[in-house]
């Protein structure tokens, strides 16, 4: 369904590009879950001892009927314009937007905007043909919409307010909770920085969300002058917005950058080009941070396993990924008239991540 504030603009042209990404459906996933419990495990002689890229695609590359099936499908469709990755297990494919709607039955593209935003989705569920569905496990690029960030009350709201009453409207001004709040909080003094060359670390930026390297250079002059840091990001994948910087992207490079300081950064986007990006390069940064997600009921049971397994190739890699929690914890949904249910934020509740709380201060 499409969330509101969106608005609909209409169907897009038949020759209008879009881009669809296919999850080829991977043989037994039984092999990748053992050798992940085995360098993971310290009691396990294997423990430590990762796999290289190569070795998981080994395990993971779909059988030749799987790429035989997909690309005769395509092809047969006109469809020629399509990237593979390193674990042959996903394909990037263009295509005019009439081309999709014959390949894939019932999708229908259309244009949606929201302020500056605009995107093209289909409002209706698609099918693949029957000989197919054994083959994929979803397509991607047609049903998801940039998520919202949900904000929640803060307790202490109320009492500030009451304050503020009490001294004619003023409060007394506090920059918050900045760079040297955490790391005091922390323990870190200012030797606690990053110092060995194979340090790394990526920030994922999703949802268009930006951040810019003038904003992040100014934000360390301010706040890191009490620890070794560095003020650029080093690599960005993906493509990087030249519009307002977003607050949720420049608090996510530059808190990062503050805690894990002087370490080499990344920043990549979007979600399912991220996953991409996990399985084909060799050479990754070793501590991935993520703080977006979606509610548990609004995915598939086929796309959360997928993606729990793209976890687990990670993993086996040796390659850490942190989740947030989330702005509400598990959060609620409301069944009217009868009893609420928790509402789990997905991937957060992967077993295959790291999930991270959030941590108020109520006296920066």
């Amino acid at each position: 369904s499409v969330p509101p504030g969106w608005t609909h603009t209409g169907r897009v042209s038949p020759g209008h590009q879009v881009q669809l990404t296919f999850a080829l459906r991977q043989p037994d996933t039984g092999r990748l879950a053992r050798l992940l419990d085995a360098v993971s495990d310290p009691r396990s002689p294997q423990y430590g001892k990762y796999l290289s890229l190569e070795r998981v695609r080994d395990l993971v590359q779909p059988s030749p009927a799987t790429l035989m099936a997909v690309l005769k499908w395509l092809q047969g469709h006109g469809v020629e314009s399509c990237t593979s990755v390193v674990t042959l297990d996903f394909l990037e494919c263009q295509m005019p937007a009439s081309t999709a709607e014959r390949l894939l039955p019932g999708a229908q593209f259309h244009r949606y905007v929201k302020g500056q935003r605009s995107v093209v989705r289909s409002p209706l569920p698609y099918a693949v043909p029957q000989e197919l569905a054994e083959h994929l496990d979803f397509v991607g690029g047609l049903h998801r919409f940039p998520a919202e960030r949900r904000v929640v009350g803060r307790a202490w709201e109320g009492k500030e307010a009451g304050t503020r009453r009490q001294h004619g409207g003023r409060a007394g001004f506090h920059l918050g909770v900045t760079p040297s709040v955490l790391r005091q909080r922390y323990n870190m003094t200012g030797g606690d920085v990053g110092l060995l060359p194979n340090n790394s670390q990526a920030c994922a930026q999703f949802l268009e969300q930006y951040f810019h390297q003038a904003d992040l250079a100014e934000f360390m002059q301010l706040f890191g002058k009490s620890f070794g840091h560095r003020s650029q990001v080093d690599r960005v994948v993906g493509h990087q917005g030249k519009g307002k910087a977003g607050l949720e992207a420049s608090l996510d490079v530059e808190y990062i950058m503050s805690t894990g300081a002087n370490i080499s950064t990344w920043s990549q986007e979007p979600f399912l080009a991220w996953l991409l990006l996990l399985s084909n390069m060799s050479s990754l940064p070793w501590v991935h941070s993520v703080s977006y997600g979606d509610d548990e009921d609004s995915l598939s049971r086929a796309y959360m396993e997928r993606v729990n397994t793209e976890f687990m190739k990670a993993a086996a890699r040796g390659l850490t990924i942190l989740f947030a929690s989330g702005d509400d914890g598990a959060g609620c949904r409301r069944v009217p008239g009868g009893n609420h249910t928790f509402r789990p934020s997905f991937p957060a509740s992967s077993p295959y991540v790291t999930t991270v709380g959030g941590t108020s201060f109520k006296n920066p």
